[in-house]
């Protein structure tokens, strides 16, 4: 069985980006969503990171997984592995394909598609309508009037990593537009909580100390969070944060839902990585914890890829030197 991954990747006005192969490619014409096989001791994540890259010369984001796809085309069985993205390209550079298209979610089945990727199309359009009908317009406009509602419409118009930049910037000595991005990331509209944590996750790498007024909130959000972008973004707040500026009272709440993370068999690598992080810094608090730490962590990573296994292995050993 062959892993592959794929990549559902979404631009800011919520369309798909579908490619075409090309006349060198296996199955010539058809279409297909870009990606690629995983190699020796590389991760999922990495790979389909990589593969876009080289494939289509655009940045994107992880946001989410579908669930795997199984297929036996008679010369080979693959696995395919689906990732949820979000890009602020609108031009891909074909490398490999000869056309590609920006759909509507349930345009996407309608596609002469390869095999594999059709229940991967289907699977993605039938979320995608579930998703829309849960997101009120009520929770909506809640969410923009206590944030501002220019602020939201600011925040869903951001096209760069320069906008995003700035606004961090801002924020660091502002700290009601600090409070107002927290809020923000609790958006229904996907794209403007993506962008509002993604902001956040900046700001902790200028001053992680005007982050520590909202470790508690941002803990108390934490289960709840619209996508697996901000789930990310938060978690990445916290490992940057000194653990002595997280509120006593949210400890046992934080190292749960770190175990809880960890323990995930298919959830995206990067909130495991960060709640190991975040664990072994508790640690420093509580020796006891130590071993039960070392014990979660190494059972994570025995069926890992690469990248986690290295990075288990160096929370281990800091561990260890306690």
């Amino acid at each position: 069985m062959i892993d592959v991954t794929c990549a559902i990747i979404r631009n800011e006005e919520g369309l798909v980006l579908a490619v075409r192969r090309g006349p060198g490619m296996g199955n010539a014409g058809k279409w297909e969503f870009p990606g690629g096989k995983t190699r020796a001791g590389e991760d999922q994540e990495e790979c389909i990171l990589r593969e876009i890259d080289e494939e289509l010369g655009i940045d994107i984001v992880i946001c989410g997984r579908l669930d795997n796809v199984e297929h036996d085309y008679g010369n080979k069985q693959i696995r395919l592995i689906p990732f949820i993205c979000d890009t602020l390209a609108s031009k891909p550079v074909l490398r490999e394909h000869d056309q590609y298209r920006w759909m509507q979610p349930d345009e996407l089945v309608k596609l002469d598609m390869t095999a594999a990727d059709i229940p991967v199309a289907v699977q993605y359009a039938e979320g995608h309508r579930c998703s829309a009908s849960r997101e009120t317009e009520e929770e909506t406009a809640k969410i923009t009037a206590e944030a501002g509602e220019e602020l939201s419409r600011m925040m869903g118009r951001i096209s760069s990593v320069e906008e995003i930049t700035m606004v961090a910037q801002s924020a660091v000595s502002d700290t009601n537009l600090l409070s107002q991005l927290v809020t923000l990331c609790s958006s229904t509209e996907k794209r403007v909580g993506f962008m509002a944590s993604w902001a956040l996750s900046k700001v902790v790498d200028v001053d992680p100390k005007v982050m520590a007024p909202f470790l508690s909130q941002i803990i108390d959000g934490l289960p709840s969070v619209p996508n697996e972008s901000v789930q990310r973004s938060f978690m990445r707040v916290l490992t940057k944060s000194e653990i002595s500026d997280i509120p006593q009272t949210h400890h046992a709440r934080l190292i749960d839902y770190c175990m809880t993370a960890m323990g995930g068999q298919n959830g995206p690598v990067a909130p495991k990585a960060y709640g190991m992080e975040i664990l072994a810094s508790f640690c420093s608090l509580y020796p006891e914890m130590v071993n039960e730490v070392a014990g979660a962590v190494q059972l994570a990573i025995n069926d890992a890829a690469g990248g986690m296994k290295a990075a288990g292995r160096k929370v281990i050993q800091k561990l260890g030197r306690r």
